[in-house]
């Protein structure tokens, strides 16, 4: 994605945390008013509500450093170049390669869309791929997360002005990275080893086109860098009725109803949120949801761009000016934006918890280890 796509994916994540703002006698944002089911923190247990509470309150804050937070992958450290933002695969096509494809055991969370709601077969995802090295995407999504949990680990033991303490500002700063690398894997050219940034133009022309979407509907300062906010704090439409009324057939309108149907099955267990019910089957850890998103997001590229369409004319394609592509793009652009809003959302949120499991943990050894030491 481009950077003001990623700032409002991260800012449209941060709303699903929430709760339902109360309305009262005051005028509601459009968010509110018309996507009621997009603030899930109402719908949490008891436990992850307050977790998602705590996180909201820090975030709501720093929204302005959302833009400048979420391109620093890209703009500073600059890994996209050496595959830190890819999981390139491809069909095998030597022996070679053929005898190490693999298939994937890892699946999206059941309350996410499917490839299949793209119209993908779902045959598809038995297939064998052939795995690029250096790639690294998933890898990056863990150790950030392993990061964040060790920093809030930080902060906490910490008296208030420690100098070895971690900020509030560093905080939000590797969380947008993590969004950044998180949305990065719902790109579908991000995982198919094809050229399609150039001379082919596909992977620019799919990320400008969504970049272009949010600038049309949304309040947006550019020299600032900043979005508008409405009374309820999400990001604020055009104050202009047609053009309102325009977005609701968007495909970021669209992403946003998608994500308004959905309800999360997270409740707290000794174990955490990290159970195949909330991260998908097959998945342990945040490595594995990430993989299984780059599979399902090289399934649709290569639906998308099918290997019979040769280099020669892939080049040459341009998918926003060519009505078929273009109708196509729509169609699977609200699943792919709402996969990774969702994505971001849950990952945060099991990230901002881990020092609890963490913490649980480490209790629980410390009394075995004074038990058996005991002197009976």
């Amino acid at each position: 994605m481009k950077s003001i796509a990623h700032a409002w994916v991260a800012l449209m994540a941060l709303e699903r945390l929430k709760r339902l703002p109360k309305a009262g006698s005051r005028k509601t944002g459009f968010m509110t008013a018309n996507l009621p089911g997009l603030y899930l923190g109402d719908t949490f247990d008891d436990y992850y509500q307050a977790q998602a509470d705590r996180f909201v309150t820090l975030f709501d804050k720093h929204k302005d450093s959302f833009l400048k937070g979420a391109w620093f992958p890209d703009s500073v450290i600059a890994d996209n170049l050496v595959g830190g933002h890819t999981f390139k695969l491809k069909k095998p096509e030597t022996d070679t390669e053929t005898k190490q494809a693999v298939g994937f055991a890892n699946r999206l969370p059941k309350f996410m869309s499917p490839v299949m709601d793209m119209g993908i077969k779902e045959a598809r995802l038995d297939e064998k791929v052939y795995r690029l090295e250096d790639y690294t995407l998933p890898d990056r999504c863990e150790a950030l997360t392993h990061t964040l949990r060790d920093m809030v680990l930080i902060q906490m033991d910490q008296p208030k002005g420690s100098d070895i303490m971690f900020n509030d500002d560093q905080l939000t700063l590797y969380f947008l990275m993590l969004s950044h690398y998180v949305a990065d894997a719902h790109v579908p050219p991000h995982c198919d080893d094809r050229d399609f940034y150039g001379p082919s133009t596909i992977h620019p022309d799919m990320e400008g086109y969504w970049d272009d979407e949010v600038i049309k509907y949304f309040e947006f300062d550019k020299p600032r860098g900043v979005f508008d906010y409405d009374i309820d704090g999400a990001p604020e439409l055009f104050d202009d009725p047609a053009k309102r009324e325009a977005f609701k057939g968007s495909v970021l309108y669209k992403a946003l109803q998608i994500v308004n149907q959905r309800k999360w099955p997270l409740k707290n267990t000794k174990s955490g949120g990290f159970t195949e019910a909330i991260i998908g089957q097959g998945n342990k850890k945040i490595y594995d949801l990430i993989k299984a998103v780059c599979f399902s997001s090289y399934l649709i590229s290569t639906d998308f761009i099918p290997y019979s369409v040769t280099e020669s004319e892939y080049k040459k394609l341009k998918i926003v000016k060519d009505a078929n592509y273009k109708k196509r793009l729509d169609e699977i652009s609200p699943y792919l934006i709402a996969n990774a809003i969702d994505a971001i959302a849950l990952i945060w949120l099991l990230t901002w918890d881990k020092y609890n499991a963490l913490k649980e943990g480490i209790k629980e050894k410390k009394a075995g280890i004074a038990k058996e030491g005991e002197v009976k």
